[in-house]
């Protein structure tokens, strides 16, 4: 399957495969922001959320006790902004346009949230985006693990689903984060779906224990090994 970083959203193609646009991971994502700023005594003004999907985060956020004035969500994607503005209400507005264009404000803070893996040329967008705020918080996933290279398919399935066009491991993202000039403030694992949900089948539920257990020991050494898991980074 052929993607585009742009026709694969603005074309529908997204959509047919994610009907609610991912709108039920917004709440814990939204908890691991709210968890970072809080940790980092980070209390933005105003927050402007890159590739926003269909608004859950930040809808989630604008519940938080953060002190934030005013929310904005930009995608590409008209299918996203549609389904977004239907809760966009009172300090949370979304917007269906490209917000590395000239004439957009800087913010305080910036989201990118599972946006990097999805951007042809993701240096030059970072660089853009690294002029518009002080502080920024990435939402990575790191596809490449022992198992997806063993199982080549997988990373195939993430193309061709969701539309990932770069897999990452920890120490990609740090590189290229160092690379463009970014400094790292603190950072938080996520857990997929596997880890947090109900097994579904015995296989399943041994799993998600070999995987628990293998987290507890060696965190490090679970995520190169099993894979499935992100990375919510706070930077400056």
């Amino acid at each position: 399957m052929k993607i585009s970083s742009n026709e694969f959203y603005t074309g529908g193609s997204y959509l047919e495969h994610n009907q609610n646009w991912n709108l039920e991971d917004a709440s814990w994502k939204a908890a691991i922001i709210h968890k970072l700023l809080k940790r980092n005594n980070i209390l933005p003004a105003d927050i402007v959320d890159v590739g926003c999907g269909a608004g859950g985060v930040l809808e989630e956020l604008a519940k938080k006790d953060l002190g934030t004035k005013t929310f904005t969500g930009f995608d590409i994607a008209p299918d996203a902004i549609a389904i977004a503005c239907k809760k966009g209400t009172g300090n949370v507005q979304f917007i269906n346009d490209d917000y590395t264009k000239d004439g957009y404000p800087q913010t305080n803070l910036l989201l990118a949230i599972d946006v990097i893996e999805h951007i042809d040329d993701f240096y030059g967008f970072l660089r853009k985006l690294k002029a518009r705020s002080e502080y920024f918080i990435f939402h990575i996933p790191l596809d490449l693990c022992c198992w997806s290279l063993l199982r080549p398919h997988i990373l195939l399935q993430q193309r061709n689903a969701v539309g990932h066009i770069h897999y990452f491991s920890k120490e990609m993202v740090l590189w290229f984060l160092a690379d463009i000039g970014f400094t790292v403030i603190d950072f938080e694992y996520s857990k997929p779906d596997l880890d947090i949900k109900p097994a579904a089948t015995f296989k399943l539920f041994v799993k998600k224990q070999l995987r628990k257990i293998s987290f507890a020991i060696n965190k490090e050494l679970s995520i190169k090994l099993w894979g499935g898991y992100s990375m919510m980074i706070l930077l400056k």
